[in-house]
């Protein structure tokens, strides 16, 4: 069996699909909905997150994308238009359906909880690390370490003092702390009371410490 070929490069458009196909995976979408709707779902959490990116990095292994990371420097304005009109065309798509509707207020709902742990926080950040996931079956190999440092080594270079993420218990937010973050706040959401479920948000944290002082 041939070793692992896996090297890191910024996203290109080639790799969208694939990474879509990563991020319905994790955050499991199609219990929420149909299988089109979490598609969709998974689109526009994409061209979300990079809309309002600063600096992008992709595992490859064998020529297929496996893990993504995408920071951003909050003292940067982002100015990549093309990526504002994919969100926009993927917002239009999601709310044509009374599903992709139901869907989208769930997830506001999720927004605004995100926003509350950041306010609670009382922290003002240089930072975000704003979306980082790896292909399930690719998890435990090191590649998200290799991300991770990708990201911290970004921030370094950019002379950011603190970033911070979202995380929640679908994820394996134990990760962050062997990193050397710091959980800042936690907050529980019904996401579905119907079914009685329940899932855990939390806020982290990164400090430089003295090192670009």
């Amino acid at each position: 069996m041939s070793k692992n070929k896996i090297y890191f490069r910024p996203i290109q458009p080639k790799d969208y699909k694939a990474l879509e196909q990563i991020i319905s995976d994790t955050w499991n979408y199609e219990r929420f909905c149909s299988s089109k709707t979490a598609r969709k779902m998974a689109r526009l959490y994409l061209a979300s997150c990079l809309a309002n990116q600063t600096f992008t990095c992709v595992a490859v292994n064998h020529e297929e994308p496996v893990g993504i990371l995408m920071a951003k420097n909050e003292k940067t304005h982002c100015t990549a238009l093309r990526h504002r009109f994919l969100q926009a065309f993927a917002i239009l798509s999601m709310i044509l359906s009374k599903e992709g509707r139901t869907v989208c207020k769930l997830f506001e709902g999720i927004d605004k909880l995100d926003q509350a742990l950041l306010a609670e926080s009382g922290r003002n950040f240089d930072g975000e690390l704003a979306f980082f996931a790896v292909r399930q079956d690719q998890r435990g190999t090191g590649i998200g370490k290799a991300l991770f440092q990708r990201g911290i080594n970004y921030m370094h270079d950019e002379n950011i003092q603190d970033f911070y993420l979202y995380t929640d218990s679908t994820c394996n937010y134990g990760f962050y702390e062997h990193q050397g973050m710091q959980r800042l706040g936690h907050r529980q959401h019904s996401l579905n009371p119907h079914k009685n479920e329940t899932m855990s948000f939390f806020l982290y944290a990164y400090h430089f410490l003295d090192e670009l002082s």
